[in-house]
């Protein structure tokens, strides 16, 4: 039989590394030599079925599970052109310098060029080279749609997500960012395509910082003064390449035809291409009814002529060449704003219904009009989408133009309070949106539905609202912004949530609208909170906790208010957390709603359990349930899983842990969900009680991955530090060591004094397993001091710790 084991990429730098292990130590303890793993981490050997059982038992994981061979390299290349021809010179050099030892090629020349497919082919050409990953980024460096070009840290972020989806959390700050970016490329062999970028100051921040990766950049612009870059200068192919691509396109032209179309085309492959997909769709034809087409220029077509007019020309023979419908759907997308369309946006930018707009669709992808990398999804070449809106702007009155851009917008809000009511369907807000902007369209089955929809559109919507704000739609674009920022939690790149943020506020500034200020201050709070930045989002909070109950919205005050009480919890300052969620309870139950009541309750507990404060816990818990919605089933685990915590810690970890497993069952077992995340966190607490430090430590590396994962730094660092406890306790106080420094910074960057004297405690304790009782002693200091600052009941028990060192 097979020895499945051996057919499995196995990540060993990354086991490797969460062991706490170098390449000579895994090789002493494993019997294998080092070059062997070298050559293993490297991507230029894979190992044979008994290494790999060395490795594996070595580093201690179960050489047959899945889990542990880690998510699969991304291979993110587009098709690569059935019909390239030529390029013998260009793409020698290119794979030449690549076995010289380049590191970064790059390939530059006019538009319409070519220099993307050949960086494709060249990429494929390369890819088994780079087994760790082959990505690809369109920086859309000339683009002229409106918010359509990602900045750096998009960029970072997203190469990052496709690398270690389960990795590191992504840090807010650029040069964090940055650095969590080369981390992640070092050692890996990545090949990475960054095409159309903008300048080579745009491309030097992205390259990374070890030799084992490729970069392939494409732009219009020279990018010689990229760091010991190969530079590819790509120019129109001479006529003999130019007339083999027309050749394998076109099939039926002469030798003098096929130069007379690349003549007229410039010998730009865009526009041969399209040249050629024509006359294939048109067997009647004659190659001279082409060239006659082609040699007719338009004057408009002048709007869009980069000084190759070869490219023009191309387009408009294709333009004149559809019917009015598909004219009109062409133009409308040159004026949509956003990456790409869907059917509907299609059908809300013409009025067609969605199965004629994607009939259509089709049809401009079968004439190279638009292309689609995803089922569903089409987009347009930068310079068919300038091409497209220069005729609209040319073709259609300016009041046609706004009111498809209306309609989009419509659509847009549609399906973004929709999502958003899904995922939030306690809040008013959303819910009441989603009924004031629903169209005759579909919604969401749920949570997952809604939340991929958002993934998929997220780049559109933030585009959408820039554009509706620019369109003078100030209405609609703070509807779109207070819609989009629902979702901010459930995104690990918030950049575009703060742009749409500040978007918001403008609106809510310009037009005098205090109900809009309210709430886009409570959005920007949230906002501040999750990144750490208290001193910010409690002034921001506070402002609309003002606002709204001068506005008599006292149900929403309640829950802004509550979001102070939050941050004094993840502050360490659960006291005054106490209060301002009793205040806030107060205004909850006098506006009455019931809801935000239950809800309020039931947060309060936290602090109050971190203070030892247990009866009222119990009273708290009662109160809130007895209030709860028949069918209210999720707040009602949430009740029972603070109980387990109750139970706990008045000394019944065997029961607590019962009923913690029992709320895991009740939100389906698995997740990267905030509620299953804080529940395993719960449960290695009652295992570490039963002194079942083994399975404690499972349970909790489970949390702290899904903690990373949902970028909840909150999570993460009480994940890590109850995770080091257990490693400690397991006998690994050298793993327990990284975990606790980890939840350490978090908790400094995030103002969080209890985590970080249980980072100071629990480091405390694995120093004191390694023999270190000075560093313990004075690490325990640090943590008593902390303890007492907080005013909660670890301050003794860490004295009593102190006293026996």
């Amino acid at each position: 039989m097979p020895d499945h084991m051996s057919e499995a990429r196995i990540d060993l730098r990354r086991l490797r590394s969460r062991a706490v292990m170098t390449q000579e130590e895994l090789a002493l303890k494993a019997g294998v030599g080092i070059r062997t793993i070298r050559d293993i981490e490297s991507g230029r050997t894979r190992p044979q079925p008994r290494t790999l059982r060395l490795l594996m038992q070595a580093l201690g994981v179960d050489a047959g599970s899945d889990a542990d061979a880690g998510p699969p390299p991304p291979r993110e290349l587009p098709r690569s052109l059935a019909g390239f021809a030529g390029r013998e010179l260009p793409m020698d050099s290119l794979l030449a310098a690549v076995e010289g030892g380049a590191e970064v090629v790059a390939v530059h020349g006019m538009a319409g060029v070519g220099k993307t497919s050949l960086a494709v082919r060249a990429a494929h050409a390369l890819a088994d080279r780079y087994p760790d990953g082959q990505l690809f980024v369109d920086l859309h460096g000339f683009s002229g749609a409106e918010g359509l070009r990602p900045d750096l840290a998009s960029v970072l972020t997203r190469v990052i997500r496709s690398l270690d989806p389960s990795g590191r959390a992504r840090p807010e700050a650029l040069d964090e960012l940055t650095a969590t970016y080369r981390s992640t490329l070092a050692g890996r062999r990545v090949l990475l395509v960054l095409d159309d970028a903008p300048s080579a100051e745009q491309v030097e921040p992205l390259l990374p910082g070890t030799p084992d990766s490729l970069v392939i950049a494409t732009s219009r612009r020279d990018l010689s003064a990229l760091s010991g870059a190969h530079s590819v200068p790509l120019e129109p192919p001479p006529m003999r390449e130019a007339v083999a691509m027309l050749g394998l396109a076109a099939g039926r032209a002469t030798a003098d035809e096929a130069v007379a179309i690349a003549e007229r085309c410039g010998r730009l492959p865009l526009a041969m291409g399209l040249a050629a997909a024509r006359l294939r769709s048109r067997p009647q034809w004659r190659v001279s009814d082409l060239l006659e087409r082609l040699a007719d220029e338009d004057r408009v077509l002048d709007e869009l002529d980069t000084g190759h007019r070869g490219v023009a020309a191309a387009l408009h023979a294709s333009y004149r060449e559809l019917d009015a419908d598909h004219r009109l759907l062409l133009r409308r997308l040159g004026l949509a704003p956003g990456g790409d369309a869907d059917a509907r946006a299609a059908a809300a930018l013409t009025g067609f219904d969605a199965d004629r707009s994607s009939g259509i669709l089709e049809a401009l992808v079968d004439v190279h009009l638009a292309e689609t990398r995803s089922a569903g999804r089409y987009r347009l070449h930068d310079l068919v989408r300038r091409f497209a809106a220069g005729l609209a702007d040319h073709e259609e009155p300016e009041a046609e133009r706004r009111a498809a851009l209306r309609r989009l917008v419509e659509v847009h809000l549609h399906f973004a309070y929709a999502a958003a009511a899904r995922l939030h369907p306690n809040k008013r807000r959303y819910t009441e949106g989603a009924a004031a902007h629903g169209l005759d369209l579909p919604g969401f089955e749920d949570q997952a539905e809604a939340l991929a929809w958002f993934q998929t559109e997220r780049g559109n919507l933030a585009a959408a609202v820039a554009a509706a704000e620019a369109a003078g739609f100030d209405e609609e674009a703070w509807h779109l912004a207070t819609a989009f920022n629902a979702f901010f939690v459930h995104d690990s790149d918030i950049g575009p949530h703060a742009a749409v943020n500040r978007t918001a506020a403008a609106i809510a500034r310009r037009t005098g609208d205090r109900r809009k200020e309210a709430y886009t201050l409570g959005d920007t709070g949230r906002r501040l909170l999750a990144a750490g930045r208290n001193r910010e989002a409690i002034d921001c909070l506070e402002q609309s906790v003002a606002l709204k109950r001068a506005l008599g919205e006292d149900a929403d005050a309640a829950l802004t208010l509550a979001n102070i009480g939050v941050l004094h919890r993840r502050s360490g300052r659960f006291a005054e957390s106490v209060a301002v969620h009793e205040a806030a309870l107060e205004l909850a139950e006098a506006a009455d709603d019931a809801a935000a009541a239950a809800l309020i309750r039931t947060n309060m507990v936290v602090p109050l359990l971190r203070l030892g404060r247990f009866d009222e816990v119990r009273r708290r818990l009662d109160a809130a349930e007895s209030r709860l919605d028949a069918g209210d089933d999720h707040n009602r685990v949430r009740i029972e899983a603070f109980r387990g915590v109750l139970t706990r810690e008045l000394g019944d970890p065997d029961r607590a842990a019962a009923v913690h497993a029992a709320a895991l069952d009740a939100y389906g077992g698995e997740g990267d969900t905030a509620d299953v995340t804080d529940t395993l966190i719960e449960l290695g607490e009652d295992l570490l009680r039963l002194g079942r430090a083994a399975e404690a430590a499972a349970r909790l590396d489970r949390a702290v991955a899904y903690a990373v994962k949902l970028v909840d730094p909150s999570l993460e660092r009480a994940a890590r530090n109850d995770l080091g406890r257990a490693l400690t306790a397991c006998g690994r106080a050298g793993e327990a060591l990284a975990q606790h420094e980890r939840a350490a910074a978090l908790a400094r960057s995030h103002e969080d004094a209890y985590e970080l004297a249980r980072a100071h405690r629990g480091l405390a304790g694995a120093h004191l397993a390694l023999g270190d009782n000075g560093t313990a002693r004075r690490l325990l200091c640090d943590a008593l001091d902390g303890f007492t600052a907080c005013g909660v009941p670890e301050a003794a028990a860490a004295e009593q710790e102190l006293a026996r060192i």
